[in-house]
């Protein structure tokens, strides 16, 4: 695991953690971003809500989605306050401008 940092619009910048795409991810709650490795850097694909819940699909719908526009790299930032993820989210899809971008359906159910 390799940690990593990216920038919202903010600029304030978010400490995510590399993970194996095999790995139980989709369990941890907090953000997931799913990126391809590019010539200048990381192209992030999409990025997505972690509700912390043992059975929640969602997060893996994301990554099938994420790697059809070519994410092979999972990261992940641990946050347990649905709040300050919220706000996580949406600072850093303003600031990274994502291929992919978040549903208003999946913010509603970040709680």
């Amino acid at each position: 695991m390799r940690e990593i940092k990216f920038r919202g619009r903010s600029g304030k910048a978010y400490s995510f953690i590399r993970m194996a795409p095999t790995a139980p991810w989709a369990r941890e709650a907090g953000v997931a971003l799913f990126a391809a490795q590019g010539p200048f850097g990381w192209r992030v694909v999409r990025l997505t809500t972690l509700r912390g819940r043992l059975h929640d699909v969602q997060p893996i719908w994301a990554w099938a989605d994420a790697e059809r526009y070519g994410a092979r790299t999972v990261f992940i930032m641990r946050e347990t306050d649905p709040s300050d993820r919220a706000s996580a989210l949406a600072d850093l899809e303003a600031g990274l401008n994502p291929v992919l971008e978040q549903p208003q359906a999946d913010l509603a159910l970040a709680a």
